[in-house]
This record gives C-alpha cells, structure tokens and sequence, in this order.
C-alpha cells in the first residue's frame, strides 16, 4: 500500500489531533501500515525559527466549491457505489439556501467532499450539483487527485467553479487590523470606495479594540475577512494550517490572514476548467489572481484631518498617501503542500460516529443523568476522528423538538463560546 503520512500530536490530555488526512492507494495486499511522526507541540507552532529562511507570506487556497452536471439523482450513484473505501452520509441539516439535499462524502474515514444536489430554485439547472472541498484536503497535495477520483467513482462531469477563497498569512497582515480600527475611529484614513461595507466582527474589551474585520458583501462578487489566523486555528485545532505555515517558512507567534471570496462570475475571467484546479497549487497563479482582485478593488489612504474637514474627499485622497497594507513584492512565487499526513481507518471511524450517535441519544433520553464523561467521550472522538461537523449536525437533528434550554446547555458544553459557529 502507497501511503503518505502526517503529522499527529497530544495535547496534556493524551488526547490525539490529527494535522491532516492521508488517502492510501491499496495494490495486492489491504493489510494497513499505521505511521505517525511528531512535529512539535502547540505551543510552538508559531514560534519563530532564527535558523530558518523566513517568509513574509504564505498563501493557499481555503474555499474550494464547483458546479458538475449529473442526469440521474446523485443518490442513484451513491447507493450503487462498490469502493469500500468510500461511504457517504445524508446531513439533514445544512444552510446552503439553493438545495435541498447534502451528503458528506468520506475516503477511508476521512472527510473529503459536501456534494449538494436538487436544486430547490433558479439559481441552478435541474441536474446540477454543487460540491465543496473540505478544508484540510486544500493542504493535501493529492487533493486534485482525490477530486478526480471522486468525480469518476459518482460519474460527475465538471462545470465550474463556484466559489474560490484565496487566502494571504503572515505576521504584517495584522498590521491592517490596526489600520481598520483607525479607520472607524479618525477622518485621517479613508478608502477609495465609500460603497463598500467594512465591518467589525470581533472586539476585545481588555484592549477595547476590534479584532476582526469584513470588507465587502459575497453577492458583489468579491469579499475579505481579516482576522488573527493563529488564534483561529489553537481555537479550532486546525493544526495542519500551522504545519503548512511551517513547511511554507512562515513563521510567529501571531499570523493574521487577509482572506478573498470570489464568486463564480468574479473566478470567470480566469477560464479554470478541470484541469486548471491543478493550476491552484501554483503560487504564482494563485498570487496573480490575489492581487489582481485585491489592488483593484480596495485602497486606503492616509489623509490629513483638515483636508478631508474643507475639501471633497476626491482632493482629500490626492492630497494624502497611499497606505501599502500589503507588500505586493513578497507574494509567494511558491508554495508547499502537506505530503505527511495520518491516517484514520474506517472502521475506527464508523466506531466513533457510533459512540457520538449513542452518548448524544443517551442524553437526550436520560437529561437528568447525562454526565461529564459522556460529554469528554463525544470531544474525544471527535477530535481524534475529525467529527465536529457530525456532532453538530447530529445534535440540531436530535433536539431540534427538545427543550430549547437543554439544547443550549449542550451545545455550550460541547462547543463553548463557538456554540454557533463552524
């Protein structure tokens, strides 16, 4: 069996978090090898590193949805595949506004694709479907292989991308941050483009600062989010966005990320056909869309108070500086994929989703007996399977006609503060 590894660390707890996924190619014999190698701890995933060349940024791409064309029911081809190795699971709940149905698609026990299918408006052709690439599969480096594979095994013919998010990292990014929060505060900085939406969407009351940003709304075409990335990730486990910064030389103890949605009409121009997803792993490509979009579309200025009190603002920008928020000249020119990946077995897998299954259903019947050990158990397995979105997913369909207060309880437990969140 082909494998490529990843990296897979405890926490204090003994618990396991997997940085990543590995999807085997099994020729003659289906005994599984297991294989494992540490990169360190949490603690120093952002650290700096003075023997190492540093980079400024790193970029990838973190959203990745396209369109295909499938004349029978994709649940015709779920149904009747043979690859034992691929299983898929019907969500019930989900918030996309333009189908009716999602299935969660896995290889070998790992989260892979969201296939989305019977469009229930106009936004969509009848036999159309929509799939997204999970995540933590855009750091893979097979995971254009993997989105061929699934195509073939479901019988999926291409259309287009739908929605494609570029996203830039790096310790200079949060320097925008700052200049965000001067802009709400002062008249000495301005954008170029007073129709643009630019709204905070996290505050600190220790610092009595905002810590996030969105600029711009998805319908137009194009927007950003700019936030704290290293936080994000520690909050989310998402360890194999700090082994890409690693492998990638971006180092810190805090990477802010300036993150682009384009929709399809914006992603047109760019003719990305099937075998141009490929192209997505080129860093050069991927730079030249980022700053084509991004330099077009938002500016800021540095301006003096008095002009900006006694002039048009047109006078005010051309009597001020421009503020380089991004130093274009060190966009990445290459980028490195994660080839060390883990991985889980199936049967592991369908074990767990069993156990989150039988504690949630346990709760749900015994209320007054739940207790804080089946609560760490459902944690455990999903964190050590990847399984958050099933818990979550499992816990709206089974208390969605329970008491609303027990429901939050849970989910508190369960998620903490990002009770709502992905």
């Amino acid at each position: 069996m082909q494998r490529t590894t990843i990296n897979t660390i405890k926490n204090g707890n003994g618990l396991t978090y997997n940085n990543g996924f590995s999807f085997p190619s099994f020729s003659g014999s289906t005994s599984q090898n297991y294989k494992t190698s540490s990169s360190g701890s949490e603690n120093n995933c952002f650290s700096d590193q003075p023997n190492e060349t540093k980079n400024e940024y790193s970029i990838c791409i973190d959203w990745l949805e396209f369109i295909c064309k499938k004349d029978e029911p994709i649940e015709v081809a779920l149904v009747n595949n043979q690859n034992p190795n691929i299983i898929s699971e019907k969500i019930h709940v989900h918030r996309n506004p333009n189908f009716h149905n999602l299935h969660k698609i896995y290889f070998d026990g790992v989260e892979a694709f969201d296939i989305y299918s019977q469009p229930n408006n106009g936004t969509h052709q009848k036999n159309e479907l929509s799939v997204k690439v999970s995540n933590v599969l855009l750091y893979s480096d097979r995971y254009f292989n993997i989105i061929n594979e699934m195509l073939q095994v479901f019988g999926l013919e291409y259309v287009k991308v739908a929605r494609l998010d570029i996203a830039l990292d790096g310790a200079a990014i949060l320097n925008l941050v700052d200049i965000l929060n001067k802009f709400v505060k002062s008249h000495t900085i301005q954008t170029n483009n007073d129709a643009l939406s630019i709204l905070p969407t996290a505050f600190n009351k220790k610092e009595l600062r905002w810590l996030g940003w969105s600029i711009g709304k998805a319908k137009s075409g194009i927007s950003a989010r700019i936030y704290n990335k290293s936080e994000e990730t520690l909050v989310h486990r998402k360890d194999y966005i700090a082994s890409y910064w690693r492998k990638n030389k971006l180092f810190g103890e805090n990477i802010g990320r300036f993150e682009i949605q384009l929709n399809s009409r914006r992603i047109k121009k760019y003719n990305i056909d099937l075998p141009g997803i490929q192209k997505l792993t080129d860093a050069r490509f991927v730079s030249t869309i980022f700053k084509s979009e991004v330099q077009s579309w938002l500016k800021f200025y540095r301006v003096r108070r008095k002009d900006f009190l006694n002039h048009k603002k047109e006078v005010a920008l051309k009597k001020g500086k421009e503020i380089q928020f991004i130093m274009w000249d060190k966009l990445p020119v290459q980028l490195e994929l994660l080839t060390d990946e883990s991985f889980v077995s199936n049967s592991g897998f369908i074990n767990a989703r069993n156990s989150i299954s039988f504690s949630l259903h346990e709760i749900l019947k015994n209320p007054s007996t739940s207790s804080t050990a089946q609560i760490e158990v459902i944690k455990k397995y999903a964190d050590d399977y990847c399984l958050w979105h099933y818990v979550r997913n499992k816990v709206e369909s089974l208390f969605i006609y329970g008491s609303r207060t027990q429901l939050e309880a849970l989910k508190n437990q369960l998620f903490g503060s990002d009770s709502t969140g992905d």
